[in-house]
């Protein structure tokens, strides 16, 4: 009787130990999967700091422009008023 007991004991063991090892398995695989995600997280953190930077340069070249715009338009019609009042004062308007 001994030794049955002793051979159960051993084979209730063995089945905690492959359940362990399975537990261990699956914590593997679970820790590998979150470093795969905490690499593409960082990656996607890289890539929006790099967009956002894009988008700081566009909208500082934007502002630029608007600026370079209104001082053309001021211009233009500036111009365009001087040209209007010389082609009446030309036809005798002026008189």
């Amino acid at each position: 009787m001994m030794a049955e007991d002793v051979n159960a004991r051993f084979d209730r063991l063995e089945g905690k130990i492959d359940k362990l090892t399975e537990i261990l398995a699956s914590v593997a695989r679970v820790e590998e999967k979150l470093v795969s995600q905490n690499r593409r997280l960082d990656r996607h953190e890289w890539r929006l700091d790099e967009n956002e930077k894009k988008l700081e340069e566009t909208a500082e070249q934007v502002a630029s422009n608007a600026f370079i715009a209104k001082v053309g338009q001021a211009i233009a019609a500036s111009i365009w008023a001087g040209l209007v009042g010389w082609v009446i004062w030309m036809f005798g308007g002026g008189e």
